[in-house]
C-alpha cells in the first residue's frame, strides 16, 4: 500500500465536506510541548510529522523493544500509537487551556505488523463541546518501503479543563 498525502487522504472522503478550525493559533507548539512531557513517547521513539486541525500522523521507527515474543510489533505499540494519532488528532480542536484525554478505545488488528517502522493517521470523525469521535489507521512499513494496514481504532475523546493546566 502506498503512503497517501495528506491532500489526499482529505480528498478520500474523510474529510469530504468537513473542514476543521483550531480553538486557537498555538495548537501545533502546544501539542509538540505536550508530547516532550510525555516520557513514555520518548521512551517508545514516539514523533508526530503532521499536525493539521483535525489530522495528525504519528511514527515509531521499530526496534527489538517494540516486539512481541516471536518477533512481531507488540499490540500494545500498535494501540499506542493509535491512542497518540487519534488523541493529538482530537486535541488540535481544543481551546489552549483544554486537553483531550481518552474516554475509550477500540482497536481491530487486520495484519501481523513486521517491519521498520510504524505510521499512524489519526482523524476527527466528529468533534464536540464534550466528547470528540475519532479514528486512526496503523500502518507497517515492510521491505522494499511499501506499507500494510496493520490496525484500525476508533476513539472518543473526552474534553476536559484541568484544575491547574501545566
Amino acid at each position: 500500500m502506498q503512503k497517501k498525502s495528506l491532500t489526499s487522504i482529505c480528498q478520500s472522503g474523510y474529510f469530504r465536506g468537513m473542514t476543521f478550525t483550531p480553538k486557537h493559533d498555538r495548537f501545533r507548539e502546544v501539542i509538540l510541548k505536550h508530547l516532550e512531557r510525555q516520557e513514555f513517547m520518548k521512551h517508545i521513539g514516539c514523533t508526530l510529522t503532521t499536525i493539521e486541525p483535525g489530522y495528525v500522523e504519528a511514527v515509531i521507527d521499530l526496534q527489538q523493544h517494540h516486539q512481541q515474543q516471536i518477533g512481531l510489533v507488540h499490540g500494545g505499540v500498535t494501540a499506542t500509537i493509535a491512542d497518540v494519532a487519534a488523541g493529538f488528532a482530537g486535541f488540535t480542536l481544543v481551546g489552549e487551556h483544554e486537553h483531550t484525554v481518552t474516554a475509550e478505545i477500540k482497536v481491530s488488528y487486520l495484519a501481523k505488523a513486521v517491519g521498520s517502522r510504524l505510521r499512524a493517521v489519526g482523524r476527527v470523525v466528529k468533534a464536540g463541546r464534550m466528547m470528540h469521535f475519532c479514528e486512526a489507521d496503523v500502518y507497517c512499513e515492510v521491505e522494499g518501503g511499501s506499507e500494510v494496514l496493520v490496525a484500525r481504532a476508533t476513539t472518543t475523546m473526552a474534553v476536559i479543563t484541568p484544575s491547574k493546566a501545566p
